[in-house]
């Protein structure tokens, strides 16, 4: 099987069924919610967001702003390294007890980025399911 054709056949199809992904250069301005600036080919638009992860635009309310702040000058920025390695980070840990709390579950865990949830997720189902078989390219990263 040539696998340069089949991938190169399915990019294709995904063009022609016009499901082929082009991420949008968006910028975020702050105090402007829905608002935003479109890195348009033409070049910058003023655009209004309809769907976003920050329903509310808390990622813009003056105290989630001003908590990140504080919280950056009192700790720093950056993860620092996985948990594994660098620690728990406090806030985190009362973030995950909150949304358990919220969620009305014995626990929640929060992960440090979706790579992270993704190669955890593989091992877990990979440790669960019995004979299960992960075929993987040698040049993936990690």
């Amino acid at each position: 099987m040539n696998y340069d054709d089949s991938f190169a056949d399915s990019l294709a199809r995904l063009r022609s069924e016009r499901r082929y992904r082009v991420f949008t250069d968006l910028e975020r301005v702050a105090g402007r919610f829905p608002r935003a600036i479109w890195h348009s080919p033409q070049g910058p638009k003023d655009i209004v967001i309809w769907c976003s992860n920050d329903y509310l635009g808390m990622g813009q309310h003056p105290k989630v702003i001003g908590a990140m702040v504080e919280t950056a000058t009192r700790m720093g920025t950056g993860a620092g390294g996985t948990r594994n390695i660098a620690g728990n980070n406090h806030p985190l840990v009362e973030l995950e007890r909150e949304l358990a709390d919220l969620h009305r579950k014995e626990a929640a865990l929060v992960f440090t980025s979706g790579y992270i949830s993704n190669q955890t997720a593989i091992a877990s189902l990979a440790k669960l399911m019995p004979n299960c078989l992960i075929l993987s390219d040698p040049l993936n990263h990690n």
